[in-house]
């Protein structure tokens, strides 16, 4: 989630133009937990940002936007009131393992039982045969845009997100410093990285990153150029929100646990307090305060981005004896509480389910009730609404987005991700080659 602002489709298209150079690596440091990464997490903050670079799903879009098959061998073809998608042949993963039908259809079920299960409403499960994957199901275009989600990417069996694996430009390796290392997987199905590794380090803080860049160690600046002196011929860029910063209310509120409620919260904070962590744009602002006893405001402790973002809100919203404290705790702790909903108040993350403004309010109602986003997807509304009035039906709000922005060295490029989010990691490259 290193940094920030503006290389354009325009210039990747024009370096494009000329042979592109192959090796060399970036460093970048994150305020965000580097243990696990799994695509099917609705509140996978490192998915969100390095996912597509390693693993891919059965349809991608390109840097137009137009769909096409990726794992898949073509589209879906009609057979029998239903429709197959035929499966690559000779694709493996990072790993080795080959990649079949059987495979692939349950991969869908897991990212269906996970952060897909809205995004997922319409399509059944599928049947695996030697012929691929068979849908019940007639609407080839419905199929596509569900297929085509890195929420629906396709994963090996057993698969653990703490060694994840997959068929994307990278494989992941552990850096001798803790962090981790993507290196160039030579089994890619769409080709390996032209980069030879993306080394991304843990940032304890919102400074290291900065500090890091402006003194040339780093290659990218998380959410800026520098601290205090501005890096010589330093570039940014700016890949957009690939989630959301969300604030929960829980059991514990009390009366104040309503739908709503932490969406006024969060819109009575001000804008300029966030806007050093690149939050978004502003918002149309209200004088909501928290008015119940005071309490926790609960955040995992391993992400600092989150933390600090925690903090400031709980400042925000606080008033004389209705005091709210940001509370770190142990990962564990949160996801039991979320669970329960037992807390009154909790910072969180949520990502897209999908593409487009559709992906991004599926996501929310995912993130508040699956259930509930389940109808939403099968049938949603013919004028989808901003995040911060769609959440105002939900017990949660948006706080500000999760941008991928920042600073990054001058001969370092950066071409947006086909689907509207992120970075393409695995067309990213240097112009000097192997540096």
């Amino acid at each position: 989630m290193a940094g920030g602002a503006a290389t354009s489709i325009t210039e990747h298209a024009a370096v494009a133009t000329s042979r592109t150079p192959y090796g060399g690596q970036i460093t970048l440091h994150v305020p965000w937990p580097l243990g696990r990464i799994d695509p099917h997490s609705i509140d996978d903050a490192m998915a969100a940002c390095f996912g597509t670079s390693l693993f891919d799903a059965l349809y991608e879009r390109d840097e137009r936007g137009s769909v096409r098959p990726a794992l898949a061998d073509g589209l879906p073809e009609p057979e029998g009131g239903a429709l197959r998608v035929r499966i690559r042949p000779a694709v493996r993963f990072a790993s080795g393992q080959a990649l079949d039908a059987t495979i692939a259809a349950a991969s869908i079920e897991r990212a269906r039982a996970r952060g897909a299960s809205a995004w997922l409403a319409g399509v059944p499960p599928a049947r695996a045969d030697s012929d691929g994957l068979h849908f019940a199901m007639g609407d080839s275009a419905e199929l596509i845009r569900a297929l085509c989600s890195p929420m629906v990417a396709v994963l090996p069996p057993h698969f653990t997100p703490e060694r994840p694996d997959g068929t994307g430009p990278f494989r992941v390796q552990t850096h001798p410093d803790g962090g981790l290392r993507l290196t160039r997987n030579s089994l890619a199905a769409g080709g390996p990285a032209y980069l030879e590794a993306v080394n991304v380090l843990h940032s304890a803080d919102l400074v290291t990153s900065l500090r890091a860049f402006e003194s040339g160690a780093d290659d990218l600046g998380w959410l800026g150029s520098f601290l205090h002196e501005p890096r010589i011929g330093a570039g940014s860029f700016d890949a957009g929100a690939i989630a959301w910063a969300i604030l929960r209310t829980g059991r514990e509120a009390g009366a104040l646990d309503v739908p709503g409620m932490a969406q006024a919260l969060a819109n009575g904070v001000r804008h300029e307090t966030l806007a050093p962590l690149v939050v978004g744009p502003q918002w149309e602002e209200t004088a909501a305060r928290w008015t119940g006893a005071p309490c926790d405001l609960l955040v995992r402790d391993d992400a600092p981005w989150l933390v600090e973002l925690a903090r400031i809100v709980a400042a925000a919203t606080s008033s004389p004896s209705h005091e709210i404290a940001a509370r770190p705790a142990p990962p564990a702790d949160v996801l039991h509480r979320r669970i329960a909903r037992a807390y009154a108040l909790m910072m969180d993350v949520a990502c897209p389910a999908g593409p487009g403004d559709l992906g991004t309010l599926i996501g929310l109602a995912t993130a508040n009730d699956a259930s509930t986003a389940r109808a939403l997807a099968l049938h949603p509304p013919r004028a989808l609404p901003s995040p911060r009035v769609a959440t105002r039906t939900m017990r949660l709000g948006v706080v500000g987005e999760i941008r991928l922005q920042g600073g990054r060295a001058q001969d370092v490029v950066l071409p947006p991700s086909g689907w509207g989010r992120g970075l393409a990691w695995g067309d990213a490259f240097r112009r000097s080659g192997g540096a």
